[in-house]
């Protein structure tokens, strides 16, 4: 969706994973490695988005380093944006597909959802399906390595989410009612 908007697939998978890693800087080369990217593509990518304030620049000895620009004026809104199309969501909703109908909702929620995360923030993700766990944890393993961030998941049978909603004050009606980021399914299916 965000290539689609930006015009540019590259330029939506550079935004988001910067923006996913606000308070990270990378140099060319691991953002090659990490997106899986031509440098040399990669680097004029870089150069148009630093000419246009959304990511900086810092040169340490030889390297030049890239991060987002948290003083753009549109950082929430990309921060954002790319979370919900090209980043954490995502990563998160490619791991999740292979199990399928198994799961009928997945969303995250705690500071990722509500914009607090930092660099060393966890992934908070509710689960609420009848997958096979041990193929749930290689799935949630799986977006981990490629977020390189924890992902501490909560997983429910559909029938414990509908009797812990009943409950007030509980750990599900705190995520209920706070910020969340859905990456499969609906909160309302359940």
């Amino acid at each position: 969706m965000l290539s689609k908007l930006l015009g540019s697939r590259l330029r939506a998978r550079v935004l988001g994973w910067l923006f996913a890693h606000p308070d990270e800087r990378y140099f060319v080369r691991q953002l090659t490695t990490l997106l899986e990217e031509d440098s040399a593509n990669l680097s004029r990518e870089l150069l148009r988005l630093e000419s246009l304030g959304i990511v900086v620049s810092a040169k340490e000895g030889r390297q030049k380093y890239y991060r987002a620009n948290r003083d753009c004026a549109v950082f929430e809104e990309l921060r954002g944006l790319a979370l919900k199309t090209t980043g954490l969501a995502d990563i998160l909703r490619e791991a999740l597909l292979p199990l399928g109908r198994q799961i009928v909702m997945a969303m995250v929620y705690g500071s990722h959802a509500s914009g607090r995360a930092t660099s060393t923030s966890d992934v908070d993700l509710l689960v609420v399906g009848d997958a096979d766990e041990t193929a749930l944890h290689a799935a949630v393993g799986t977006a981990e390595k490629r977020l390189q961030r924890s992902v501490n998941y909560t997983y429910l049978a559909p029938m414990e989410l509908r009797r812990r909603k009943r409950e007030k004050g509980g750990f599900l009606a705190r995520i209920m009612g706070g910020p969340k980021l859905v990456i499969l399914g609906s909160p309302n299916a359940v």
